[in-house]
């Protein structure tokens, strides 16, 4: 191994360190405690709660994502292509419809999240087509 894979091997363990951290310290030290207290009006409405929290985690979600593109550039660069619509994909249909059934269709954004995860798999099969 070279001090490039090296490298790529410690940023990916860090976007994972940082991804974990993040959803788990944040919704125990921030999200919980905001959600806890109300009396701000943004916060008394549900679906705002939910889509604070959905957001909070999204960013975990893509984090791991970029781990796996970057896994991907260094020790797979044949699969690059293809990973990163087929990982792409998979994240943001995942994402769109966890947002569709948890806001109950309510949030605005589960459309075009689902969309994009639909576009980029889509994409996927016609490249390797």
């Amino acid at each position: 191994m070279t001090g490039f894979d090296y490298l790529i091997i410690a940023a990916i363990a860090f976007l994972i360190i940082t991804a974990l951290l993040h959803s788990i310290a944040g919704e125990h030290f921030l999200i919980k405690p905001m959600l806890k207290y109300r009396g701000n009006r943004v916060l008394e409405n549900d679906l705002a709660r939910l889509v604070l929290r959905f957001a909070w985690h999204l960013t975990s979600i893509l984090w791991f994502l970029l781990a796996a593109i970057l896994y991907l550039l260094a020790f797979d660069i044949e699969k690059l292509n293809s990973g990163i619509l087929v990982y792409t994909g998979i994240a943001f249909v995942g994402i769109g419809v966890f947002d569709l059934i948890a806001s109950r269709g309510r949030h605005i954004g589960w459309p075009s999240l689902l969309a994009v995860g639909i576009c980029t798999l889509s994409a996927s099969f016609l490249l390797k087509g």
